[in-house]
């Protein structure tokens, strides 16, 4: 696996670029991964495998990240929920979580409350995969990476217009500009509580297909993005549903479109 093809990955993802490199630490393959920046100001992944038991990602703030530390520390609740909402949900994953801040472990009372002023963040998983097959490096690095990201991302700015979310001697800033949405984050949000299911009729892509059908699905928002205010904050667990192709056509059949329970009751009916 090279480095490109892992920032191939994220920048496709999440339409921001990346910056990423690799580096052998402790003989491990580590690949290093962070949203490009020119002053060092947010966030890097470190992510590897160890003894081909575990996978280990460690994610700590950049050497100028005091912006997107004061950041995370005025971020508004519903910020904080999600990121304590994507912290369970890893754990659910058999991700085992240990999340330092200021030197210290904290809970989610003191993440919603304590003033940031450094962090560190290790997830372990064991065993790598479910499944007891040979696993795959670019599919594991890239799949933990990409939740590692959207994790710390819940705690900053995203939004439909640009906006600064750090500066460096008045000038140098990044622009995080994604349209409310559709953001990658708010999907991960979504899936990470409510699976890869189809949330009408049940259809389970791997079931079906086997490896090939793994963490495929559609993301329906149940209010329409064109009726969505610009300053609506989307709650990724009401306002969206994971749908198989099928039931995302049919939901979309009239205009604005079909209800989830609408949808089921025409199912029913049939």
């Amino acid at each position: 696996m090279v480095s490109a093809d892992l920032q191939k990955y994220l920048q496709e993802y999440f339409s921001l670029p990346f910056d990423v490199r690799k580096e052998l630490h402790e003989g491990n393959e580590c690949y290093f991964s962070s949203p490009s920046n020119e002053g060092n100001m947010l966030f890097e992944v470190k992510a590897y495998i160890q003894n081909e038991i575990r996978i280990v990602l460690e994610i700590k703030p950049q050497i100028h990240a005091r912006a997107m530390l004061e950041s995370i520390s005025r971020a508004d609740d519903g910020k904080k929920t999600n990121f304590i909402n994507f912290l369970n949900s890893l754990k659910s994953k058999r991700v085992s979580v240990h999340l330092q801040v200021n030197g210290r472990p904290i809970n989610d009372e003191e993440i919603r409350e304590c003033t940031w002023n450094n962090f560190y963040c290790r997830l372990t998983r064991v065993p790598i995969t479910d499944s007891n097959e040979p696993f795959d490096l670019f599919d594991v690095i890239s799949e933990w990476t990409k939740q590692a990201v959207c994790l710390f991302l819940c705690l900053l700015p995203v939004s439909d217009q640009e906006e600064k979310i750090g500066e460096l001697e008045g000038s140098q800033y990044l622009v995080v500009c994604n349209k409310y949405e559709r953001s990658p984050i708010n999907r991960e949000l979504c899936l990470a509580k409510k699976g890869y299911t189809c949330g009408i009729c049940g259809f389970d892509f791997e079931r079906t297909y086997g490896s090939i059908g793994r963490r495929f699905i559609h993301v329906h928002h149940i209010i329409p993005v064109s009726m969505i205010g610009p300053n609506y904050q989307i709650n990724p667990e009401k306002d969206l549903i994971p749908v198989c192709p099928n039931c995302h056509a049919m939901l979309h059949r009239k205009n604005p479109p079909y209800l989830p329970e609408e949808l089921k009751d025409i199912i029913g009916e049939s």
